[in-house]
């Protein structure tokens, strides 16, 4: 069965992240530092779930808050590093 591209693109942004792909997403987006509001934006999350994100993150010390502003840790660093190489 051929798929057309539409259709390969309409399944994918309909296919729902696991909590592995979420984690990823953020800490490359605070590689550079990100307010909460970047975060969501470029993460495609709602403000609630990229809260319950942050918490986990910041409570596994892969990021800190400087102000407003979240930043990556080494051990996120290395984590982010270490999952990179087990995606497909």
């Amino acid at each position: 069965m051929f798929l057309s591209p539409k259709t390969v693109w309409m399944v994918r942004i309909m296919q729902r992240r696991c909590k592995f792909d979420i984690i990823v997403a953020i800490l490359d987006i605070v590689l550079s530092g990100a307010t909460k509001t970047k975060i969501v934006h470029d993460a495609n999350l709602n403000c609630n779930l990229a809260t319950k994100y942050l918490d986990l993150l910041q409570e596994r010390k892969f990021i800190r808050i400087n102000g407003n502003v979240y930043e990556i840790t080494k051990e996120g660093k290395t984590f982010l590093k270490k999952a990179k190489e087990l995606q497909i």
